[in-house]
């Protein structure tokens, strides 16, 4: 009975794997070089025309993330914009206005009037109209940066989904400390040891993200020959050709295996996540993998249970220290 049931189990299960098969899908790949098709001087004339002489690089920046970012809400945005049969259009939505509300309490009230030119007498709109003109602005930086799912024909195409890899910086591992620490030399200036050719790439871990190809630096003092690592200082050698190794309390980052390097959140989190969840090393890589690893295009390995033990003994010997 019980071997019958299992067949009429697996039956099932294969038919249904075959029918999913038949199903035709239509996939289509997001664009992910919007803002890599927009020229500086285009963007630099847009911010000119519309925004005051005042507003600082911060508040663009913060401005241009805000658009890029929110991709979900802005094709909602534009759905409205393209009304079908019995729906009316929208040029400013709901849609828009809520994230110029959000825009100005992120960016507060002096940075948001920087906003608007000096011609526009902000000061004299109240809020409701804020919000109406604020997101007249988004709108039409919207519509600059070409990421609508509408083409000119008002046909759909593949919806842009937002990307924080066009605009990510380029990371580079260096070490902390800016001059020599020896007394005996002043404080003077480090240089830097490795040859652009022979840089290594390694991958590093900032907090549950994987970066790939990040460069890898090392300095030397010219006077003391002391060579200056990101997670380690070691002496010259002395007459017996000895060294001293000394590891650093204040590294951002941590080698944590042949070529992985991670931030001290993430070696953090080991910490807690062993002790709080009484979680080894090899549970916790599992629950990384499958939480971190598995959603972030990335050629890099999975993160093994030795990385993840010496990222613990690393933080805890600094901890303790």
């Amino acid at each position: 009975m019980v071997l019958c049931i299992i067949r009429s189990l697996l039956a099932c299960s294969w038919s249904a794997i075959l029918l999913m098969g038949l199903i035709p899908v239509v996939s289509a790949a997001p664009n992910h070089e919007a803002l890599s098709n927009i020229t500086f001087r285009t963007f630099a004339e847009f911010i000119e025309e519309n925004f005051s002489s005042t507003v600082s690089l911060a508040t663009v920046l913060v401005t241009l993330f805000t658009i890029s970012d929110n991709s979900d809400l802005l094709n909602l945005h534009s759905r409205m914009q393209h009304p079908k049969m019995g729906e009316h259009g929208q040029t400013i939505t709901a849609w828009i206005k809520a994230l110029a509300c959000a825009l100005k309490e992120k960016l507060g009230e002096n940075n948001t009037k920087r906003l608007f030119k000096r011609s526009e007498e902000m000061s004299d709109l109240d809020n409701e109209q804020l919000n109406q003109g604020l997101a007249v602005k988004l709108d039409a930086l919207y519509q600059l940066l070409d990421i609508s799912p509408y083409n000119d024909q008002d046909e759909r195409q593949p919806i842009y989904k937002g990307s924080k890899a066009e605009v990510e910086p380029a990371y580079v591992i260096c070490p902390v400390s800016m001059e020599c620490q020896t007394t005996t030399c002043n404080g003077r200036s480090l240089l830097l040891t490795t040859r652009d050719r022979d840089v290594p790439r390694v991958t590093l871990i900032k907090g549950s993200t994987l970066h790939q190809k990040v460069h890898l630096l090392t300095g030397e003092c010219s006077m003391c020959h002391t060579k200056y690592f990101p997670d380690h200082e070691t002496s010259a050698r002395d007459g017996q050709g000895q060294s001293i190794r000394f590891y650093l309390n204040n590294a951002k980052y941590l080698k944590v295996g042949q070529s992985v390097w991670a931030d001290r959140v993430f070696s953090t989190g080991v910490i807690n996540g062993m002790y709080q969840f009484h979680a080894s090393a090899s549970a916790f890589a599992e629950f990384w993998n499958d939480t971190f690893w598995s959603t972030q295009k990335v050629k890099a390995r999975k993160l093994s249970w030795q990385q993840v033990w010496h990222a613990f003994m690393q933080e805890s010997i600094r901890t303790v220290a």
